[in-house]
């Protein structure tokens, strides 16, 4: 009898605030998985519980909810209790007896409801989904995090860092992961958070927090090494394996680090998010910088202690593609996962492996875990809608030979990606050879900030070809420096400023029609290579549905749009 287990991370109380999802297991493989913004369209779907995707990961086995053996949670309340005196702290240097009250009350509650009912909550909206209710298990946040980083990694032994912004009391954890699991070897305690730290930089230069970090780090090669701002920043916080940031970070949230920076610096934070003067553009690099030194710093200190030159690595914080750079071409490491799921919503992944012997995970090799739609579904929309379509004998031939002739193409093929970036199924695709591909994209498409890099996806062999490293990335999370002779061929998925790309390798197995539209575009241009971006516009979700998908089709300056195998063209 097949088994079935339902890991999901709800956004609402003692379960976090954002990136909520939810992964079907059937005999201990992850069969479907998918974020909750992904359907209620709502980007990171903050302070949500994941309704939409416990229906979704239920309708894919056409299960009831009572059907499912247990329910598995990646967080453990009961771990709150170990930072109760950091918040009693904290309420003491909070200004006005109403306000120490009202966070004191607070206080008591949510330790209460951790000790004592962990799970009221989520049980009481499993119950509005269906009659009967699984056992629930809780699981440690990191444990899930390393577990995600380290069972699919195919390794047989690993140092393993999960980095965020803060778990039940942890922000960065050091693992031993061995045959028979995951082992702690050093925590660095809330608030002592390297994901609150660069949150606070990207709050100072007028992005937000658990959406703007990225931005921060694409900004960062634009500055330059500032002895100044280094100075002032570094009598702050200290770098490396020791590592200490709880000067602004002490208080959650960002606010109070943000005041810090504003009196040592003596400048308010940027009211004019996507505009930087160079100050502003040194600041970003100077705190990647401090990022990628300290990680760098961790993971080679306890590797060495391990004895091992594998490393792993999960976690909101591993979503930073320079700093995993740094990690891939350190001299003491040889080989490195990150999980392409890193942050909060690849929790469900984690607690569901953590309790198999990881030797019993599938590597992984992607992460096309969501939903799909066959061709007569799309027809059925189309004709509804009365939207004209073509049936091209030869799709990827056809829009091959759309990017080598300049369209802009919106790409929905296959089973969806689980995680932030958009591998070949739900994808906007470009010409990689020209600046003016790059330009027309973030303007005419993305409609965001025009010093924005794009990334490339190309064929796994030709790797070698353009890429420093070399190495197969099948996940779009690291960066990679490009061999001189190749930058000017691929001009639009370069970074402005360094010349370094992002890139996703695909190989047959992975993606076959994906990879067959690329080696047709290679067969026309010589090149291959294309530029890839998530499909949809500014500050939404990437599409789910075909209807999504003819939405911002229109509503975006896209030429043709592909959904399986019928063509759209304005």
């Amino acid at each position: 009898m097949t088994n079935y287990a339902l890991a999901f991370k709800p956004a609402i109380g003692l379960y976090g605030r954002h990136d909520p999802s939810a992964v079907l297991f059937e005999d201990g493989e992850a069969v479907y998985g998918i974020e909750e913004e992904r359907l209620t369209r709502h980007k990171h779907a903050p302070k949500t519980f994941p309704r939409e995707a416990i229906r979704a990961c239920l309708d894919y086995r056409d299960l009831d909810l009572g059907e499912i053996s247990k329910v598995i949670l990646p967080y453990d309340p009961s771990l709150q209790s170990k930072i109760v005196d950091h918040y009693l702290w904290d309420t003491v240097r909070l200004d006005g007896l109403d306000t120490k009250l009202s966070h004191v009350e607070w206080l008591v509650k949510s330790q209460i409801q951790s000790q004592f009912f962990p799970t009221k909550q989520v049980e009481s909206r499993l119950a509005e989904i269906g009659d009967s209710v699984p056992p629930i298990e809780t699981k440690p946040h990191h444990a899930c995090h390393a577990a995600s980083a380290y069972h699919p990694s195919g390794f047989d032994e690993a140092l393993v860092l999960t980095v965020d912004a803060k778990g039940e009391y942890d922000s960065t954890v050091v693992w031993h992961g061995d045959e028979d699991g995951l082992s702690r070897i050093r925590t660095y305690d809330h608030p002592n958070s390297l994901g609150l730290f660069f949150a606070v930089i990207t709050e100072y230069l007028g992005y937000r927090m658990f959406n703007g970090e990225g931005k921060v780090m694409g900004l960062a090669p634009y500055g330059q090494e500032n002895e100044a701002i280094e100075t002032a920043l570094r009598d702050i916080v200290t770098p490396g394996v020791d590592y200490d940031v709880t000067e602004l970070t002490q208080r959650w949230g960002t606010d109070y680090g943000v005041r810090q920076l504003e009196k040592k610096f003596g400048r308010p934070r940027n009211d004019s998010p996507g505009e930087f003067d160079q100050w502003q553009k040194d600041l970003a690099y100077a705190a990647q910088r401090f990022l990628e030194e300290t990680v760098l710093d961790i993971a080679t200190k306890y590797a060495n202690a391990i004895g091992t030159e594998n490393v792993g690595i999960g976690g909101g914080v591993a979503l930073n593609c320079k700093m995993n750079k740094q990690l891939i071409e350190a001299e003491s490491i040889e080989d490195v996962f990150i999980q392409p799921v890193a942050h909060d919503a690849g929790l469900a992944l984690g607690a569901g492996w953590l309790d198999q012997s990881p030797s019993a995970v599938p590597t992984m090799t992607d992460v096309y875990l969501g939903s799909e739609y066959d061709t007569e579904e799309v027809v059925e929309i189309l004709e509804t809608n009365k939207v004209e379509y073509e049936r091209p004998d030869d799709v990827e031939r056809y829009v091959a030979e759309r990017l080598a002739d300049g369209a802009l193409v919106g790409w929905f093929r296959g089973r969806m990606e689980m995680g932030p970036r958009a591998l070949g199924s739900r994808s906007i695709l470009a010409d990689p050879r020209t600046i003016e591909s790059r330009d027309r994209v973030n303007k005419f498409v993305k409609h965001r900030e025009e010093w924005r890099p794009f990334a490339p996806s190309m064929l796994e062999d030709a790797a070698d070809e353009y890429l420093e490293t070399g190495q197969p990335a099948p996940f779009m999370i690291t960066a990679s420096d490009v061999k001189p002779k190749k930058q000017d061929d691929i001009e639009a998925v370069l970074h402005p400023a360094d010349k370094s790309t992002r890139p996703q390798t695909v190989r047959e197995e992975q993606h076959p029609q994906y990879y067959r539209l690329i080696s047709e575009f290679a067969d026309i241009t010589g090149v291959p290579v294309v530029l890839n971006t998530s499909f949809n516009d500014h500050a939404e979700p990437i599409v789910e549905t075909p209807a999504q998908a003819l939405k911002d089709f229109y509503g975006m300056g896209l030429d043709v749009l592909v959904l399986e195998d019928v063509i759209v063209e304005k």
